[in-house]
């Protein structure tokens, strides 16, 4: 294993100009994997006319770009650690302008979803490296403040992709919308070409073999407390996508709006997870608040699952899923901070398995919700997804707190 020296944080900074700079950058990688799967989302109903198929095939384009996602995250994470970050950032998006390009030729379903999955691996390059670069810059409170940020792009950018996916739905369709992710893809790329290298040489893995990654992967899966964070914010993206999967339908075709009024309204609700992401920050222990976001989260998951079950108004909708969406933010941007913290001497690992662990999680969950009647599918899979995060949210209060990372 390599020997990581302490970050410099002081260094580094916390304001001014380059790192304002660094924040946009790193708020936009943090941003990519949602912006390829969440953008075209108003577009998934006209999609499934278009190749002649069912809701729930049609969603297999975000179950296997999850699971493109979660490869990428695995192979990338720890090709970084050994490599540097630069090099393997700048082959990561290569391949994901590669992949959209020719995801534009789609002719049939089967030929989307193969493309969706190339292109969730190369964008896992961009996600990873969006944990594991400010571990490299940042320490303490200080990370805490970067991987907040993270956290907020984690949630907002899959409920907010909709608002512009849903202003380009009916003018350019999936394709145009598609073109857009490629511009951004190019300009990461060339954005990436000349940022600097955040892991010097000395502090990358100096082993020779699949033996020290393996070593790296088994130390973390061990390890108690970072599971935890790991488990609890897989669980909360899983409820993000079952809540983001199903909406695409319940709002278009059960409420009646339009797809922009779809994306207008997702955008509103991003702005919950923002609040939360910024809430948690006010809680003096940073696992308080991580135990807090859970229960928000889950009471209101468990009271959107009886609207849905029972159809009731729209009002009723909304009441329920702002609250639980605060709750996402505050356990998004604590699980970061807190998992960052822990396995921050193997980063790009550690970031691999916050990644990976959600998007399997996210991508078994996004299709259950399409099986048979919309609403009362998804509510079940509300239900299940709650009741496992009230049973991980008692082990993580438990948990003694990082003492460290408490300090104003």
């Amino acid at each position: 294993m390599k020997n990581i020296a302490p970050a410099t944080s002081s260094a580094n900074g916390g304001t001014g100009r380059s790192f304002i700079t660094f924040l946009i950058f790193i708020a936009i990688l943090g941003a990519f994997s949602s912006l390829v799967n969440d953008m075209y989302l108003p577009t998934i109903p006209k999609m499934v006319k278009e190749f002649h198929t069912t809701p729930s095939m049609t969603q297999m384009g975000l179950s296997m770009a999850m699971l493109g996602l979660g490869i990428g995250s695995v192979m990338w994470g720890s090709l970084s650690d050994r490599y540097g970050r630069k090099p393997i950032l700048i082959i990561s998006l290569i391949l994901f302008v590669v992949a959209t390009g020719v995801s534009l030729l789609s002719e049939s379903i089967w030929f989307f979803i193969s493309c969706r999955l190339v292109q969730g691996i190369g964008a896992g390059g961009g996600m990873v490296l969006s944990y594991s670069i400010p571990a490299d810059r940042y320490e303490g409170r200080q990370l805490a403040k970067v991987m907040a940020l993270v956290g907020a792009i984690n949630g907002i950018a899959p409920a907010g992709s909709p608002l512009i996916g849903g202003f380009l739905a009916d003018s350019v369709g999936w394709r145009g919308i598609f073109v857009v992710l490629l511009v951004i893809g190019i300009g990461m790329l060339f954005w990436s070409m000349r940022t600097p290298e955040s892991l010097p040489q000395s502090k990358r893995m100096t082993g020779k073999g699949l033996k020290e990654y393996v070593t790296a992967y088994m130390t973390l899966f061990r390890d108690r407390r970072f599971m935890i964070y790991v488990l609890l914010k897989a669980i909360g993206i899983g409820l993000l996508y079952a809540y983001i999967s199903s909406a695409t339908f319940i709002y278009q075709e059960h409420y009646g709006f339009s797809s922009m009024q779809f994306g207008m309204i997702f955008g509103a609700n991003a702005l919950a997870i923002a609040v939360g992401s910024t809430l948690v920050m006010k809680f003096r222990v940073l696992k308080t608040g991580l135990v807090a976001g859970s229960v928000l989260m889950s009471l209101f998951a468990l009271g959107e699952a009886a609207v849905m079950y029972f159809a009731l108004p729209f009002v009723w909708y909304e009441i329920m899923v702002v609250p639980m969406l605060v709750g996402c933010g505050m356990l998004f941007s604590s699980a970061n901070s807190l998992g960052m913290e822990e396995g921050k001497s193997d980063a790009g690992t550690a970031g691999a398995i916050l990644n990976v662990v959600k998007y399997i999680f996210a991508a078994v969950v996004a299709p259950l919700v399409g099986l048979g009647n919309m609403l009362h599918s998804s509510a079940i899979c509300f239900i299940a997804v709650a009741a496992i995060a009230l049973l991980l949210t008692i082990p993580a209060y438990r948990l003694k707190p990082l003492a460290e990372m408490m300090k104003s």
